[in-house]
């Protein structure tokens, strides 16, 4: 979609869930990104053959980066409605033959930037030290933001990287440069790779995003 404007993103899922739907199933290499919204209720049981056993909560963050192969079951608890975002990401072939691994970042640990009228979830600020060769892409950043009647949040874009704007709920607008998109729930823009650039994101009547920027690999999921 867009364009390869999404790479190394494949695709995403916002999902609800509140009984078993993701049966034990393989992966291999791509990651598997779950980012659980703060409304998520109840735990969010995630197993997978690297021997872990996790329970997620809200505004939990889990990263597995499949690489040569894992496979992984998630379970919503008992009593559980878990809303979340899935990513699928593409890894570069260097990393498509490493063993898997995963990250588990907590909601207390997240870094959250809070200003007039907005409150963003830097999800992977605290991760840095294992990017790249730990199997996740060399830059990447996830941020989970709300913005209230009126909020404006500004991000800067380095050259290097592409973004994809997703609108969870209410609805929002896009700013970047002269160009500007309105937004409304379950819509997605990208802004792709040029000069560094200003992003401005709107809310007239509030709304909750995520925006997700990267460097593009341009490399295929599977070698011929």
């Amino acid at each position: 979609m867009f364009g390869g404007r999404m790479d190394p993103l494949l695709m995403v899922d916002d999902f609800v869930m509140t009984g078993p739907t993701f049966a034990p199933h393989l992966h291999a290499g791509i990651s598997v990104v779950t980012v659980l919204f703060e409304d998520s209720v109840g735990e969010f049981l995630s197993r997978d053959t690297l021997g872990l056993d996790v329970e997620l909560r809200a505004g939990d963050l889990y990263w597995l980066a499949a690489a040569s192969g894992a496979a992984h079951e998630e379970t919503p608890g008992e009593g559980a409605r878990i809303h979340a975002l899935q990513i699928f990401v593409n890894l570069p072939n260097r990393l498509k033959t490493q063993p898997a691994r995963a990250i588990h970042v907590r909601a207390d640990d997240v870094i959250t930037v809070k200003g007039p009228k907005h409150r963003v979830r830097d999800l992977l600020a605290q991760s840095n030290e294992i990017r790249g060769t730990g199997g996740m892409p060399d830059e990447i950043v996830m941020l989970d933001g709300i913005l209230e009647s009126g909020g404006i949040f500004d991000h800067k874009l380095s050259d290097d990287l592409q973004a994809w704007i997703y609108v969870v709920s209410g609805a929002l607008c896009v700013r970047c440069e002269d160009n500007k998109r309105a937004l409304c729930a379950g819509r997605a823009t990208t802004i792709g790779v040029g000069s560094a650039t200003q992003i401005a994101l709107e809310a007239n009547e509030g709304a909750h995003f995520v925006l997700v920027a990267a460097k593009p690999i341009s490399e295929p999921l599977f070698n011929a």
